[in-house]
């Protein structure tokens, strides 16, 4: 059995509440992804289910999705070393040192999805989960601070918070961003991987984000010489259904190798020169903020997209101050080139600055 959903909300009585959790884990024996669903309302009333103790820990057991619990301790997930996905949703803890026992029992996670609270406030939850790629913070109560540290972390969605932006500290190296996705934000470092799992996961739970906040923000990490990263962005933007707040791009400029047969010319650019929209006709973005932006041709390309587009709406930022001076007048001289596409009156009120 590969997929396993149990839907026991129309099925909960407190008198059978052993029974029913000793029938999942002898269910759970027998698959690899396993989604169990509750009533939260039930949480209140004494209609919570206790997962007998090593309940997760099977080894064929590789993904684990749950919605509306209650967990008093965190026995059930001793020793999950080969659960790669968790996923908890309308989750509520007796404290912070449960949901805290459950990641320290789960090394191998790559995915994490979090909406989760306690009965009284405390904190931090830590994520010390070095093999972490993506993790969603969909929304937290009564937990004071959040501490995350991994050397694999590629994603990261905030939605709504219980602590402040001092009390969240991240120590991932591969994430990089200077604007503010603390409120409904999203921070995607675009991996130059073949086969990458965790963008794949990325472009399916960054759904769930959007039915919280429409309208987050993006920061993202990219080098427009790569097509498979130009792609992925593409599909990412491609996710909003409202206008976005800020989108953040840091050009990275790693100038890869191309390719054996791959044209000398980027595919962002012949697109671009073929009026092609990017990501779409319908995508608008309020403020985008651009760093290391060199004014090479394919950065000058995606830039000028979207201002004929008419994609950006308020600002475009572009920083200049990074660099010595003689690449800053390079910078300024492309900046000026752009203001110049300004020619749609519905547009006389964008503003496209260095800083």
């Amino acid at each position: 059995m590969s997929h396993l959903v149990l839907d026991m909300r129309k099925t909960i009585n407190a008198n059978k509440n052993l029974d029913v959790a000793n029938r999942v884990a002898t269910l759970i024996t027998k698959t690899k992804h396993l989604t169990l669903r509750h009533q939260p309302g039930h949480m209140y009333h004494g209609g919570c289910i206790e997962f007998p103790p090593n309940s997760f820990t099977y080894p064929r057991l590789t993904s684990l999705s749950l919605h509306g619990y209650v967990l008093r301790t965190s026995h059930s997930f001793n020793n999950c070393q080969n659960l790669k996905t968790l996923k908890l949703s309308c989750i509520l803890a007796s404290d912070l040192g449960v949901f805290n026992s459950v990641l320290a029992s789960c090394p191998s996670l790559e995915v994490l999805v979090l909406d989760i609270s306690c009965f009284k406030e405390s904190g931090p939850l830590k994520i010390d989960n070095k093999r972490l790629k993506l993790l969603q913070v969909l929304e937290t109560k009564k937990i004071d601070g959040i501490q995350v540290s991994s050397t694999r972390l590629d994603s990261l969605a905030i939605g709504r918070l219980s602590c402040g932006k001092d009390d969240f500290v991240l120590r991932c190296p591969r994430l990089r961003f200077y604007r503010n996705v603390w409120l409904a934000g999203l921070c995607y470092n675009i991996s130059q991987e073949e086969k990458n799992s965790g963008h794949e996961e990325f472009v399916v739970t960054t759904s769930d984000l959007f039915r919280y906040f429409p309208t987050a923000s993006l920061s993202v990490s990219l080098d427009l010489m790569n097509p498979r990263q130009v792609e992925r962005l593409r599909q990412v933007l491609n996710l909003w259904k409202f206008t976005m707040i800020e989108l953040e791009i840091l050009f990275t400029n790693n100038y890869s190798p191309r390719e054996e047969g791959e044209s000398p010319r980027n595919k962002f650019l012949e697109e671009n020169n073929k009026d092609h929209p990017f990501p779409n006709a319908k995508f608008r973005v309020e403020t985008v903020w651009m760093h290391n932006f060199s004014s090479s041709e394919e950065e000058f390309a995606l830039a000028s997209c979207l201002i004929r587009q008419g994609t950006v709406i308020k600002r475009m930022m572009i920083k200049s101050t990074s660099f010595p001076a003689w690449k800053k007048l390079e910078i300024e001289t492309a900046v000026a080139k752009l203001q110049a596409l300004i020619r749609k009156k519905e547009q006389w009120q964008l503003a496209i600055k260095c800083f």
